[in-house]
């Protein structure tokens, strides 16, 4: 059966509107995830920045006593020869600048946690000067006397 004009108009106009009415929604729609993108972005972690500081022996000899101090010796090994969790620090000053060791120690990573909320600043620079010099592997002692039996 055949559909009269008058319906067939009605139809199309519906079918019209229908899809202009679709466009408005797409256009809320699309504007609320940008909105909750931008308010995710917004809301993120920034990077901290670092501090850049005078680096002296003195500080290096406060940091030798500090990496005692404060457990680094626990994951680090003793002197930072390597231990159980934390990897070996003797040649650190030769792999990384003191700004990426500064970086490691404040803000973590790997496996390492951030300390940059429990140090003072002048000790996470002493840490840094006993750090950045250890720039040659430490000589290993054997014995090679005999005892007398």
């Amino acid at each position: 059966m055949p559909v009269p004009p008058a319906t067939d108009r009605r139809r199309k106009i519906l079918i019209s509107l229908q899809r202009h009415c679709k466009v408005p929604a797409r256009i809320f729609i699309a504007s609320c995830f940008l909105t909750v993108v931008a308010a995710l972005a917004c809301s993120l972690p920034r990077p901290s920045t670092l501090v850049v500081h005078a680096y002296s022996n003195k500080s290096e000899n406060s940091g030798a006593k500090l990496f005692h101090e404060k457990g680094c010796e626990h994951c680090h090994g003793v002197n930072g020869r390597g231990g159980d969790l934390g990897p070996d620090l003797s040649t650190v000053g030769k792999r990384l600048k003191k700004q990426q060791i500064e970086h490691q120690i404040h803000d973590g990573g790997a496996a390492m946690p951030a300390f940059g909320d429990v140090l003072q600043s002048d000790e996470i620079k002493d840490l840094v000067d006993f750090l950045h010099a250890k720039r040659k592997a430490p000589k290993t002692t054997t014995s090679a006397t005999k005892s007398p039996l």
